[in-house]
């Protein structure tokens, strides 16, 4: 059955290719983002857009009006000098557009982690924004918490070209879930296309766990560089290097704090695998489908 279906962050991984998705399974969706050739894109694919920012509840609440479900999700701001409250910000709009649209359906993007309250960094705020949907009367909500984004080693491809190496503050040998942002979407898909039980909470942790020493292995083979290594850097040197790269003094001290107790085997490492909860996609597909081609796009436009 069709069904007219809202995206938000509808240009990111995870909503482009819910968005596609969708479209291919026959149902209206309207895609909400800010305007990008992306958001073009998925409007040729047949998708209504709505052009707007989470932060505009009276545009987002147009947005949602008469849909029968909605993907939500907070768009990361590594660059908000506190980024717990710019969550916090979103969440509330978010949660005001859906109550004032009387909406029914909704899947929402969570994380691993998000069972706990406090020492998971940025993941904290979808902790709280999991109680404030739970707080909407007459919304059934599927929470979606996926693990650890392969689509994170990307940022690892100017350090590649550079230094030569892959390096973070994780330990080398810390086996921990890792998924492609393509299986979330998929799950989404599957969510919002078949129903689902209210208050319903889904893990989506690829198909094994993984170490960073692995990730450089399975990287240097599919780039030439067999010996690639990785290294563990100290963490005031990762976070100095996180703020150098771009992100704000606060998201970097919340990626310290996730990965501190990380490495401490505290969070979000030993989350109970199941049938349900493993996807497919595993870490060679990816960095053979994703990350190569990114590595060579990135490597073609140096400078000579």
């Amino acid at each position: 059955m069709s069904k007219h279906i809202v995206v938000t962050g509808a240009t990111g991984n995870i909503g482009s290719a819910l968005v596609h998705t969708l479209l291919q399974q026959g149902h209206r969706v309207t895609a909400v983002a800010r305007p990008s050739q992306r958001f073009d894109a998925l409007q040729a694919a047949g998708a209504t857009t709505h052009p707007g920012d989470l932060h505009d509840t009276a545009s987002l609440t147009e947005a949602l009006r008469g849909a029968d479900a909605v993907f939500l999700m907070i768009p990361p701001n590594v660059t908000a000098p506190d980024v717990l409250a710019h969550m916090r910000q979103v969440g509330e709009s978010l949660v005001d557009a859906v109550r004032a649209a009387d909406l029914k359906q909704a899947v929402f993007l969570s994380s691993i982690g998000a069972d706990q309250l406090a020492g998971t960094g940025p993941v904290v705020g979808v902790h709280h924004q999991e109680a404030r949907l739970k707080a909407v009367d007459g919304l059934q909500v599927a929470y979606l918490r996926p693990a650890y984004f392969m689509e994170n080693f990307l940022a690892n491809i100017d350090l590649i070209q550079h230094m030569g190496i892959i390096g973070s503050a994780m330990r080398p040998d810390l086996a921990f879930p890792m998924v492609a942002t393509q299986d979330i979407a998929a799950k989404a898909a599957e969510l919002l296309n078949q129903g689902f039980e209210a208050g319903s909470v889904h893990y989506i942790l690829g198909p094994q766990s993984y170490t960073m020493q692995q990730v450089a292995q399975v990287i240097g083979q599919a780039i030439g560089r067999p010996d690639l290594p990785y290294v563990q850097f100290p963490y005031d040197q990762a976070k100095q290097g996180m703020v150098q790269a771009g992100l704000s003094e606060n998201m970097a001290s919340l990626y310290d704090e996730m990965t501190r107790n990380m490495n401490e085997e505290k969070v979000m490492v030993k989350e109970e695998r199941t049938p349900a909860s493993t996807s497919p996609t595993t870490l060679q597909q990816f960095v053979e489908t994703v990350f190569v081609p990114a590595f060579q796009g990135a490597t073609a436009a140096q400078p000579a």
